[in-house]
């Protein structure tokens, strides 16, 4: 990915709403900034609005019993000694995933993670275009490719306490505009189907992916500073978070609001 996607676009500058769609589509992300502090949930409201997006989405895991903590509008990415979820209250770094585990593959299209204070060393978002190594797999070796298209091809389980419950899907498919869409995930979550396809097939696909999500051309790392707000494509790319450390006084804070539409022009 080239270095200059990740350069901020002010949201208080002329046609924000088209910059950010503009680049949305060509890279997948963007960072939005706002220049003055204001509250999170309005400024990710307003974000909202400006790029077409409904109510923010609830996933399907958030709506167990047992999740209920979970279940509103937007979460809090914070340490938290109190609470168990293994990807919001720790400081770990976090594996490739998509968001929406128990989701079917392309209902949560778009992510926006807001900054209310960053760490005190790293915590960096990383992107993995996965699509895009994809459309790559598929030319060098399609019968991979389609081994991650099966129906079964990969099963999600949640690792969140008292919630026993998992989906099963493909890792790539093609959406109504005839696109691909991802929910490629390499995690502590999965389990992988070997059988899907002839044998080797998706060994041969899972070796390609995870060398493609180190290469360059394929993967960015974006740091968040306080009133920036990361949004992507949760439908094409794939994402992770390195760890972070703390300072003693606040910890790093992230907002995240999840919804189930694209990014459109309100013009």
């Amino acid at each position: 990915m080239d270095p200059k996607c990740a350069q901020p676009v002010d949201f208080a500058g002329p046609d924000t709403a088209d910059h950010l769609i503009q680049r949305l589509e060509q890279h997948g992300f963007v960072l939005a900034e706002f220049a003055l502090p204001g509250p999170p949930d309005e400024h990710l409201a307003i974000l909202a609005a400006a790029l077409g997006l409904r109510d923010p989405y609830v996933p399907v895991l958030y709506r167990h019993a047992a999740a209920k903590n979970y279940s509103g509008s937007y979460n809090d990415i914070k340490t938290n000694q109190d609470d168990d979820h293994p990807g919001f209250s720790t400081t770990a770094g976090q594996d490739w995933h998509v968001d929406g585990l128990l989701d079917k593959i392309g209902k949560i299209k778009t992510t926006i993670l807001y900054c209310v204070r960053d760490a005190l060393r790293g915590g960096e978002t990383l992107l993995f275009n996965s699509v895009a190594a994809f459309v790559e797999l598929r030319e060098a070796d399609p019968a991979a490719a389609e081994a991650l298209m099966s129906p079964d091809a990969l099963k999600r389980t949640s690792t969140l306490p008292a919630v026993d419950l998992s989906y099963t899907g493909p890792a790539f498919a093609v959406d109504s505009s005839g696109g691909y869409i991802t929910r490629y995930t390499d995690n502590d979550t999965c389990t992988w189907n070997f059988t899907a396809g002839a044998e080797g097939e998706l060994g041969r696909a899972l070796n390609f992916l995870r060398a493609a999500s180190e290469d360059p051309r394929y993967q960015r790392a974006v740091r968040l500073g306080p009133g920036q707000a990361l949004i992507f494509r949760n439908d094409r790319l794939s994402h992770g978070r390195r760890s972070y450390e703390d300072t003693p006084e606040a910890s790093r804070h992230l907002i995240r609001a999840l919804y189930a539409e694209a990014p459109t022009s309100t013009a």
